[in-house]
């Protein structure tokens, strides 16, 4: 047989990510996830998507290829394909492989492609690393599986909102009553009850006073905070739309045996604190991301990035577990309503603003304990995330600009840089006066510029109530906007 031409692409093959996917049980047996459309260039530019169904039947997941209508090519092409779904580092968990002909319009694959249980429950770490399910699709019309594919990469993510809740419960071995606590914020308002029980469970009863109806997944996870600033976990639970139309949730949380017996550790001064993580989730795509690339499994270059890729991974995951365990960590940083355990060498690695704290001769030095009642803990998780991991996570305009304070604030430049330019994303008839208020008030001359230019390049800011409002408390601000209107800058050509 003669030797397949190794530089000569004869495959594609399609990477699509699916983000904060565990949101999606909500979605019925007809509700499926679509994929970004990608072109196969190499098959007669024939245009293709691939559909997720969450809940296909009963108890399986289903996987489709689907051939655009609004296609190139012929009216039929026969080709084979191949279903993966991946793990960490693109571990290969499950494959599937068919061949079918697709008329324009047409869908084929696999409707029994896997246990439904086993992704979202049994077997979720496997198939779900943080939250994300990796589905990969190779598509070729010769005989052989290609060694040397086009490859297309895509990214959905799902909007997921998060809030954190640190509860200090005083004398807790000698309570015998309910207690409450509250949780507010703008789709959510619910009370938490604490109710007591036999031995070491307790049950939470959360009282939804009123909720956004968007919201189809509402998740609660609870652990103690030791005395240590690590964290014990007390479980996890999921709720659902025909949960939440009850307006009450119930939770039982499983404190663990050794608590009484190790009091010093766990109840400090005979006080539990509950740290509490909720998660809800409209059926909002928050963004769609497309891109791509050459891939071969006989390239030994790209083997190598990604050898580096996956130690790199390694290292951030590691990061990002001493942040969440607080494992040996040697200083906190203190908002109004949580404590968040840290390690002072990363935050002086990073930050110019903790370096000087923990090097002079300073309170934080002395005490082991920053002050930023400031900030949201909201801000400080993320920006700690950030220290931490080098990442970011469900930026929204509101977080993103709170971020951005806190990154000026501490000098940790490269956040403030993803933050501006974030926000320089996100503008809008509604943010735009907001954002050049905050570019002002920390002297960013470059995301004054890029705000001013929206603003100059979409008239409806004009005509909205957040201008109105601007002129009447920001004058120095809006007058330079007129002005650059009145007497908009010349380009004048240049001499050669």
């Amino acid at each position: 047989m003669a030797n397949r031409d190794e530089g000569e692409a004869n495959g594609c093959t399609f990477q699509w990510k699916i983000e904060n996917v565990s949101q999606c049980w909500w979605l019925t047996t007809e509700q499926r996830i679509k994929s970004p459309a990608f072109v196969a260039d190499l098959l007669e530019d024939t245009k293709w998507s691939l559909w997720f169904y969450p809940t296909n039947g009963e108890d399986f997941v289903g996987i489709y290829l689907h051939r655009e209508e609004d296609c190139s090519g012929p009216d039929v092409i026969e080709v084979n394909y191949e279903f993966e779904f991946l793990g960490k580092d693109d571990s290969l968990i499950s494959e599937e492989t068919a061949s079918d002909s697709f008329g324009k319009d047409e869908i084929f694959g696999a409707s029994y492609f896997i246990e439904r249980e086993r992704i979202f429950i049994t077997e979720r770490e496997t198939f779900l690393p943080e939250d994300t399910l990796t589905v990969q699709c190779t598509i070729w019309s010769k005989e052989e599986k290609p060694i040397r594919s086009k490859h297309l990469y895509a990214k959905t993510v799902f909007n997921v909102n998060r809030r954190y809740l640190v509860w200090r419960i005083d004398m807790f071995s000698t309570r015998r009553f309910a207690l409450r606590n509250k949780l507010e914020d703008g789709l959510n308002d619910f009370d938490l009850v604490l109710n007591e029980t036999l031995g070491l469970e307790k049950e939470m009863v959360i009282i939804m006073n009123s909720f956004d109806e968007r919201i189809k997944y509402f998740s609660i996870k609870t652990s103690i905070i030791d005395s240590e600033g690590k964290k014990e976990n007390c479980g996890m639970n999921e709720y659902f739309a025909d949960d939440l139309e009850k307006g009450v949730l119930s939770y039982i949380l499983n404190f663990p045996k050794k608590l009484m017996e190790y009091k010093s550790l766990y109840l400090p001064n005979d006080v539990l604190c509950l740290n509490c993580e909720f998660a809800f989730s409209t059926e909002t795509v928050l963004y769609e991301f497309f891109g791509s690339g050459i891939t071969s499994t006989e390239l030994k270059n790209e083997d190598v990035r990604k050898e580096k890729s996956r130690n790199a991974t390694v290292l951030t995951d590691d990061l990002k577990s001493m942040y969440n365990d607080g494992i040996l960590s040697d200083t906190e940083l203190r908002t109004s309503t949580q404590t968040f355990p840290a390690h002072k060498n990363i935050l002086s690695a990073r930050s110019p603003v903790f370096r000087r704290m923990f090097s002079n001769d300073m309170k934080e030095k002395s005490s082991g304990l920053v002050d930023i009642t400031d900030l949201e803990e909201d801000t400080v998780h993320r920006m700690l995330l950030y220290v931490y991991t080098d990442s970011l996570e469900d930026l929204q305009y509101e977080s993103a600009s709170k971020l951005y304070e806190a990154a000026d604030k501490y000098e940790i430049m490269p956040l403030k840089s993803k933050c501006s330019s974030f926000l320089k994303g996100s503008l809008s008839s509604t943010t735009a006066c907001d954002a050049l208020i905050l570019a002002d008030r920390h002297q960013d001359k470059d995301l004054e510029s890029a705000v001013q230019d929206y603003i100059l390049d979409h008239e409806e800011v004009f005509r909205s109530q957040e201008w109105m409002h601007f002129m009447d408390t920001n004058i120095k601000l809006a007058a330079d906007i007129m002005y650059r209107k009145i007497n908009p800058v010349k380009i004048l050509p240049c001499n050669v």
